[in-house]
């Protein structure tokens, strides 16, 4: 066997926090700045006062038109409010535990791992994140421990546009002379609410979310953190429509999902370090509307159990 460069999770941490701090400030997504968000908003309250003066000097009541859509509005919230307790209510049913179809695929595949003449190729098992962040940064409550990690967050914003992610990081270093080839597998488990709002107003404003689970991995110490290619499964999604004629809108959706994730044929260098990181994203946009995803009222929460990867060929020095 290759001698192994020595694994230190506080300098893999590290590395892997900067790559996302790099990431988030060159992210693909438009993202105006405070002062150029400013800038639009008034722009677009000018413009809107303009047309109430011209709207009331046509003989429309703008109050009673107001009141109106207001009055739908707190309705409509109601509505979403009522939505969320059952969501909140299927979630207890499911206390502290994965997905069901999560659960059940998870404890086969721990017993079948532990019998090692089952799989054709030597296979590994990590139960056990050394790290659950988020990115951009927010407060998340999680746990770390084997077979049972999970993290439990709430994302509110009227932010244009982005994508806030909180993920499960595991790694193994190899230890062999030459490439290892690996097929690697996860499973995630979500429970949770998401809503869009988008206000009435003289112009269109509308909101959208979007969660997904996602597979992602990475290289490690002693190279740069390099991530790749995600493998992405979409959760669920919700969007609202506001104008001055259809009134605001808001739109809810409950998350309840047991997922698996895949990826294949990842070629490991000698001596080097692969990450796996499995995350839950929500991507979002608001034309002055706002988002809110909910995983961690009651027992809402998302949980990532394990990852498990098998080798597709034999480096020097490993017994097959």
């Amino acid at each position: 066997m290759a001698k192994i460069a020595k694994v230190s999770e506080g300098d893999l941490k590290k590395r892997i926090l900067a790559v996302e701090a790099e990431r988030l400030k060159n992210a693909p997504e438009l993202r105006p700045d405070r002062g150029a968000r400013s800038r639009l908003q008034k722009s677009r309250a000018s413009t809107e006062k303009m047309m109430s003066r011209w709207m009331t000097g046509a003989g429309l009541d703008i109050d009673k038109l107001r009141s109106t859509h207001e009055a739908r509005e707190s309705e409509l919230g109601r509505l979403v409010e009522a939505h969320k307790r059952g969501a909140l209510a299927q979630a207890a049913k499911l206390r502290n535990k994965l997905h069901p179809g999560v659960a059940g695929q998870v404890k086969a595949l721990s017993a079948l791992a532990k019998k090692t003449d089952f799989f054709p190729n030597p296979t590994f098992t990590l139960d056990t994140p050394f790290l659950i962040w988020s990115n951009p940064l927010i407060d998340v409550e999680s746990q770390a421990a084997p077979f049972d990690s999970w993290a439990k967050f709430k994302y509110k914003t009227s932010q244009y546009q982005g994508t806030q992610k909180v993920s499960f990081y595991f790694y193994w270093p190899n230890p062999f002379s030459d490439f290892a080839v690996i097929n690697a597998t996860t499973f995630m488990s979500a429970s949770g609410h998401l809503k869009s709002h988008a206000p009435w107003g003289f112009w269109v404003n509308t909101s959208w979310v979007v969660a997904y689970a996602r597979l992602g991995l990475w290289f490690g110490v002693p190279r740069e953190v390099n991530p790749v290619g995600y493998t992405e499964q979409w959760l669920a999604h919700t969007g609202a429509y506001g104008s001055a004629t259809t009134g605001g809108d808001t739109n809810s959706t409950g998350v309840s999902a047991g997922m698996q994730l895949s990826q294949t044929m990842f070629a490991v260098p000698p001596s080097t370090v692969v990450v796996f990181e499995v995350a839950l994203a929500v991507t979002f946009e608001n034309d002055d509307g706002d988002i809110e995803a909910d995983f961690q009222s009651g027992d809402l929460r998302i949980a990532c159990p394990l990852v498990v990867f098998s080798l597709l060929n034999s480096p020097p020095g490993i017994e097959m």
